[in-house]
């Protein structure tokens, strides 16, 4: 059940800002990428709380002998949610 919360919840951004960055990638359409400076810390924050989820959805299905398929598909969508701003992070401090 945790899983399935888990990917509802990473849905809610990574597709909006998914389309933020297809759109912005039109030569006509680079003034939406200001919408990418609102998904950011929303981007983060969405990632963190999918990560936890996912792997406490994870810990209980393995305890209960259960499915564990959405939650570690949870788990590999919440990891890559939160590599765009660890490059941005490790980017700008090189």
């Amino acid at each position: 059940m945790l899983g399935i919360i888990a990917l509802c919840l990473a849905s809610l951004i990574a597709l909006p800002t998914l389309a933020v960055f297809l759109i912005g990638l039109v030569p006509e359409m680079n003034a939406i990428w200001w919408l990418g400076i609102v998904l950011y810390p929303l981007l983060v924050i969405d990632g963190v709380l999918v990560v936890v989820l996912a792997m406490v959805g994870l810990v209980v299905a393995v305890r209960r002998r259960g499915p564990r398929a959405l939650s570690v598909i949870a788990l590999v969508i919440g990891i890559l949610m939160l590599v765009p701003p660890l490059l941005l992070a490790v980017g700008s401090a090189i």
